[in-house]
């Protein structure tokens, strides 16, 4: 359970509230067949609801006519803004999506003018996301003016494992433990950095799980970047990064790569000249909830 708190800087803690805490439906694709029953045509996989609408009420209350009006219009100028929409679970841990306050909607009654200290309303969130955003793994966090500390602002980089052997061996974890409620990882930011030798024949792979394989070539001094999240390949120091992705027969299509919940087991194989640096593999991934 949980309670919507904020929206970008704004708070949206107010009386009477109703929080919209479903997931939002699932895409189906059902194929009815004429003697009766259906073909799933997703089969087996789990899937996410698309863009999720969540219609928050709530009462505003002041003490006074012109404050109230202040805080009315306040949410009223945030009409549709794209920012952060943050949450506050039971237990107190904050979570965040992308989303888009698509309306404000209210009604004054006569009850309403006649006491004039408060407001009854609806704001309508459209959230593009399919999960929450928890921490950002492996960084630090940060406060200031305009900036939480809860908001999962990044001061420095993600998970940096050395690649001194083939193949590397180590632990990803979404979480530090399986909570309920948390829910796969699928958008991974990968970067590889070599230095003082090229590297080539990268596989990536998730004991149990997807295998994620390049076969460019990786020029000293390069970076080459994975983004599970947008299906790009970029970098620098290699020619057509993308041509160089091979899918192999573990892989998801739907996701390239996935952290389940809890520890997960990587492995990273990799060919090249011995170097005087080894070259780094660096894993930007936020945890992510239901």
């Amino acid at each position: 359970m949980y309670r919507l708190i904020r929206f970008g800087t704004t708070n949206i803690e107010h009386l009477n509230q109703v929080e919209p805490i479903g997931s939002g439906p699932t895409p189906t694709a059902y194929q009815r067949l004429p003697e009766g029953g259906a073909i799933d045509g997703y089969g087996s996989r789990q899937l996410s609801p698309g863009a999720v609408e969540r219609i928050k009420t709530m009462r505003l209350v002041a003490g006074s006519e012109p404050a109230l009006e202040s805080l009315y219009f306040t949410l009223l100028g945030l009409r549709g803004m794209r920012d952060k929409l943050y949450r506050r679970t039971k237990s107190g841990l904050i979570h965040w999506m992308y989303a888009r306050l698509a309306e404000v909607s209210a009604a004054r009654s006569y009850e309403s003018a006649k006491y004039r200290l408060y407001q009854d309303m609806d704001l309508r969130l459209v959230c593009q996301e399919a999960t929450w955003r928890g921490i950002y793994q492996g960084s630090w966090l940060v406060g200031n003016t305009g900036i939480y500390l809860d908001s999962a602002y990044a001061l420095d980089t993600g998970v940096i494992v050395t690649l001194d052997q083939s193949p590397k061996n180590f632990t990803l974890y979404n979480g530090a433990q399986a909570d309920p409620g948390r829910a796969p990882v699928r958008s991974i930011h990968m970067v590889i950095q070599t230095y003082d030798a090229a590297l080539s024949g990268i596989i990536i792979s998730r004991n149990g799980g997807e295998s994620l394989g390049w076969e460019g070539d990786l020029s000293a001094e390069g970076q080459l970047i994975i983004d599970t999240g947008t299906m790009q390949v970029s970098g620098t120091g290699v020619t057509d990064p993308y041509d160089g992705l091979t899918l192999l027969s573990t892989a998801d299509m739907a996701a390239w790569l996935t952290l389940l919940p809890g520890a997960n087991s990587i492995s990273v194989e990799s060919s090249g000249a011995v170097p005087t640096y080894y070259p780094t593999i660096e894993f930007i991934y936020h945890e992510a909830w239901y």
